[in-house]
């Protein structure tokens, strides 16, 4: 079984294509990058594929669930690591993770067990009782995904996850994510436009642009087909 798999998978606004019948089948415990600039219809096709939008045309499934039949269980697999800020921060780190806990119906145990554990994936458990306002942007990030992990998703949608981040914090983040595809055994989705970020994270990557798919492959074989030289600067 594909962790997701689509057909066709469409969206239109108007007269205007966002996403043009794109075909994907994601493997189970893959990281799988969409890779391609900004307005390339990367963000639509998550969106659908998390149930936020409904397609013009084309099917869906996020782990045998069908996106527009069975949006229930869909979302009950998936967590979301929007690419805009959706903390609150008014609220403690903790109480944040409580929140989303409750909005997914863990009981009190369970909540409490699983804050404990996704806190010290992601190393912030000496700053749990901290205000969210008083994090770093990367702190907010990391806390953004220890939520989307909360009721232990099979799939995990990252939007952008470094965007805006200084160089040193991207590539902190990027050990997490490696981290958490290996210790939680899960399925991860990333967007971005950063190549090396792909490069660095995925196990295959497709290349997206004006909505559709124009490469797919490992970072290694898309490399010899369109790299050059290049150049890595190890500030170590």
């Amino acid at each position: 079984m594909n962790a997701i798999e689509t057909r066709n998978l469409t969206k239109k606004f108007n007269s205007f294509t966002a996403v043009d019948s794109i075909n994907l089948e994601i493997k189970q415990g893959e990281i799988f990058g969409l890779l391609g600039p900004n307005g390339a219809g990367k963000t639509t096709t998550i969106s659908m594929l998390s149930t936020l939008l409904e397609p013009t045309s084309g099917v869906a499934g996020v782990w045998e669930y069908d996106i527009i039949k069975e949006k229930d269980l869909v979302r009950k697999s998936i967590g979301m690591v929007f690419q805009d800020p959706s903390l609150d921060d008014e609220l403690t780190g903790r109480e944040n993770l409580d929140f989303h806990g409750r909005l997914y119906r863990m009981d009190s145990e369970l909540r409490k067990k699983r804050i404990e554990e996704v806190l010290k994936l992601v190393e912030l458990e000496n700053r749990a009782g901290d205000l969210v306002k008083t994090y770093s942007g990367g702190m907010k990030r990391r806390l953004e995904i220890a939520r989307g992990l909360m009721h232990r998703p099979k799939v995990l949608f990252l939007d952008e996850p470094t965007l805006g981040l200084d160089p040193q914090t991207r590539r902190k983040l990027w050990d997490y994510i490696k981290k958490l595809n290996e210790e939680e055994k899960i399925t991860i989705i990333l967007t971005t436009h950063y190549m090396d970020e792909a490069d660095f994270l995925c196990h295959r990557i497709a290349i997206i642009d004006h909505g559709k798919i124009i490469a797919l492959d490992t970072p290694e074989k898309l490399k010899e087909i369109f790299g050059g030289d290049i150049i890595t600067l190890d500030a170590s």
